[in-house]
């Protein structure tokens, strides 16, 4: 891990101007400049040898090389090297640039490095980049083949000359044979960026008490609202017979029950109202019904009327989700249909009555029912499959403004579908349920940063194959998130301003004034798993680093490059997922002190990377960063329900990773 920075008060005494020297303490990074601006390219010129003479005027002891202090002293020479930023090794990359993004050959994951290094004092003996050696050619010039991996790579090159001084570079940049640019949805969209399955648990796990824990059972509370009443009247007869008006004067629905099951295409829905029950009467209007009884009473009962559909689930060309209920069909068993009367002499009226109750009544409730399932039962079982898609806005940590966050928008539809019924046809059929796809991406709604690039580095299978997203279909409830949509959401938090901050936290004791650290982002932190290991990693890559401050009335100026390289760990939250900055696997800096303080750059590299790791990744962590919250489906008001009372919420239970996708395991 990283070594802790030494005392400032330790820095301060052991800190002197320095006009000569040795620089054999490997003094790190380029010569100064603006943070964000090319190391090297602001060094002051090397100073001028003046001939210094001690007691003897004749003594001459010039020797021409501006990168050395001539002295003498009782007429013998000493030639001491000079410790400036221009007399020591520089090296000047001239591809890839810093920070750059950079689209390569499928199968061909190497970067030609180019560049020149030279030292002003003397001849350079090695030049090594990421720990191999390097070639220099007689005037300087340098081209090495670096290996790289699809997402962030680092470049560190160290370098030293004859008088002993030694150097080092630090860059980093993005490598893809492809790149998204994410500006407003749709624009740089990944084509499979987001899914979900739903097991046959999920869609009806058999038990529907509540709370609601699977779509059947929502739908069961809306079938559990129809209206039966609506089909009586005890104004309107329904038959005239023989002496007798007859009336249905009430009709009462006992309960209602659905069943869904994933199909191919879709999924099926079987519905039925249970247990009608309604009262008759029957109202004598003449003499002669009077001598058979007189008024009446009876009733009728109806022991189902079932409804069966499938619902049919695509994606469609405008990549909305398409649902279209096919082969709805309502059926009523006659011999579930039971009427009765409590006088014997009505009872020749009950051939009567069965005839409307067959003809008329069941007819009408076989369509209504039909109707409630084609406009409502429908379409809300297609939108609860739609609430899934977690378009969303959600927002980033702002480390330069703690109260105002950094939000960004999730944007998804649909792309394909996959239901089956577990059975073969088709042979090898997945288990019983659906999947779901969505294109998705994630976009900025603030422009802070002041770079431009390429944009998001593609995946595409770590270079070598076509990306697709991978769903297990393992769990009652899947959603899978592919890398390259996390990356959008972070490329678009790094558009507004996530690594645009100062740097604090920084104590010296008190003998630190004047405190001023800028840290600026020059490329997005990206996610990719290419990498040897195959874990999980982001490179936080050029982070340039301007300082100023004064010690005991000392002024100091340094500029920095960092490149960080930590694991992340994408967690179950209790409402969704969070993703942890979790070790640190890899720092890299490159720092560059003004001349008065080059002795110095070693001891300022510590103390800068122990708080940059510190204020960066401690603030990131603790607050959250990146956590995506899932959604509840509320199908309430698309079944016409009081709000809340169709609620699915998910449980998250883990994520699990697999060929560039993390996969939240849960359950309704």
């Amino acid at each position: 891990m990283l070594a802790r920075a030494r005392s400032l008060a330790l820095l301060l005494f052991g800190s002197t101007a320095l006009a000569c020297g040795d620089d054999s303490s490997s003094a790190d990074g380029d010569a100064g400049g603006t943070a964000g601006a090319e190391s090297g390219d602001t060094t002051a010129g090397p100073t001028t040898d003046s001939p210094t003479s001690g007691a003897d005027d004749a003594c001459a002891c010039d020797d021409a090389d501006p990168c050395t202090v001539d002295t003498c002293d009782g007429g013998a020479c000493t030639h001491e090297p000079e410790l400036t930023n221009a007399c020591r090794p520089n090296i000047d990359v001239t591809f890839p640039p810093r920070a750059a993004t950079i689209t390569g050959a499928a199968n061909t994951p190497s970067v030609t490095v180019t560049g020149t290094v030279a030292s002003g004092l003397g001849t350079i003996t090695a030049l090594s980049l990421n720990g191999e050696p390097v070639t220099v050619a007689a005037d300087g010039s340098f081209a090495h083949d670096v290996a790289v991996d699809v997402g962030g790579n680092v470049l560190v090159f160290e370098t030293e000359d004859d008088a002993g001084n030694k150097r080092r570079r630090v860059q980093s940049f993005l490598w893809s044979t492809g790149f998204r640019k994410p500006t407003t949805p749709p624009d740089g969209v990944v084509p499979e960026g987001l899914g979900f399955w739903l097991a046959q648990e999920s869609l009806d796990d058999g038990d529907h008490s509540l709370p609601v824990d699977d779509l059947a059972t929502a739908l069961e509370l809306a079938l559990g609202t129809f209206d039966t009443s609506a089909f009586a009247s005890g104004d309107s007869p329904i038959a005239s017979q023989v002496g007798y008006d007859v009336y249905l004067t009430s009709l009462e629905l006992g309960s209602a029950s659905v069943a869904l099951a994933g199909a191919d295409g879709g999924i099926r829905l079987d519905a039925s109202l249970r247990d009608i029950v309604g009262d008759l009467e029957f109202d004598c209007t003449n003499f002669g019904c009077e001598l058979a009884g007189g008024d009446g009473t009876g009733g009728l009962s109806i022991a189902a009327v079932q409804v069966t559909g499938t619902l049919l689930l695509t994606a469609s060309p405008d990549h909305q989700l398409s649902a279209i209920l096919v082969g709805v069909d309502a059926v009523v068993d006659p011999d579930d249909v039971n009427i009765w009367s409590n006088n014997a002499w009505t009872d020749i009226l009950l051939s009567v009555v069965e005839i409307f109750i067959h003809d008329s009544l069941v007819a009408s409730l076989e369509g209504a029912l039909e109707d409630q399932v084609q406009a409502q039962l429908g379409p809300a079982l297609a939108n609860g499959l739609a609430a899934l898609t977690l378009a969303t806005t959600f927002e980033f940590p702002n480390l330069g403004n703690a109260r105002k966050s950094i939000p960004v928008d999730l944007a998804a539809d649909f792309t394909a579908t996959d239901f089956h019924d577990g059975v073969a046809p088709p042979a090898d059929s997945p288990p019983q349920g659906g999947a779901v796809v969505l294109r998705a991406g994630g976009y900025p709604t603030l422009e802070v940063t002041a770079y431009d690039n390429l944009g998001v580095p593609e995946r595409v299978g770590c270079g070598l194959a076509p990306q697709s997203l991978t769903i297990p279909r393992q769990a009652p409830l899947e959603i899978a998130l592919a890398d390259d949509t996390l990356n959008e959401l972070l490329y678009a938090g790094w558009r507004g301003g996530l690594l645009e901050f100062p740097l604090g936290g920084i104590n010296g004791g008190g003998l630190i004034e004047d405190l001023d650290v800028q840290v600026s982002g020059m490329l997005a932190p990206t996610v990719s798993d290419c990498g040897p290991t195959g874990t999980l990693l982001a490179t936080i890559g050029d982070i340039a680093i301007a300082a100023t401050f004064t010690i005991n009335g000392n002024p100091v100026q340094f500029d920095a490059f960092t490149t960080l390289v930590v694991r992340v760990d994408i967690q179950a939250s209790e409402n969704g997922i969070v993703l942890d900055l979790a070790e640190v696997e890899r720092v890299e800096t490159e720092l560059t002190a003004d001349e008065s303080n080059i002795a110095m750059e070693a001891s300022f590299v510590d103390l800068l990377e122990a708080q940059l790791v510190n204020g960066l990744l401690g603030q990131l962590g603790t607050t959250g960063f990146g956590a995506i919250s899932l959604p509840q489906i509320d199908l309430s008001g698309m079944l016409g329900l009081p709000p809340g009372t169709a609620m699915l919420t998910i449980h998250t239970d883990s994520v699990t990773r697999e060929n560039g996708t993390s996969v939240i395991v849960g359950r309704f």
